[in-house]
């Protein structure tokens, strides 16, 4: 993770039931975006928002790299069932 970004609108309490989505904005060579959104239910308020910037890194070296075709592939199956 290279940064967080989170943007509070209004508070949760107790009981109420709150839908997290979440999506792949987008895959660049080595980042990629992911973006939240928390919604209450009863009312359909979004309470937060956020996102966060993930880098691909090589775990033998620490360095990072290009975002494998694989796992791109996946990604963007997923953005298709939002």
């Amino acid at each position: 993770v290279r940064e967080h970004r989170i943007e509070y609108f209004l508070p949760a309490f107790a009981g109420e039931v709150i839908e997290i989505r979440t999506w792949v904005e987008n895959v660049r060579r080595v980042r990629s975006l992911r973006k939240y959104e928390f919604v209450r239910k009863s009312d359909s308020k979004t309470l937060v928002k956020g996102e966060t910037d993930w880098v691909f890194v090589d775990v033998k070296t620490g360095s990072p790299r290009a975002v494998p075709e694989s796992v791109v592939n996946i990604f963007a199956l997923s953005k298709d069932h939002q």
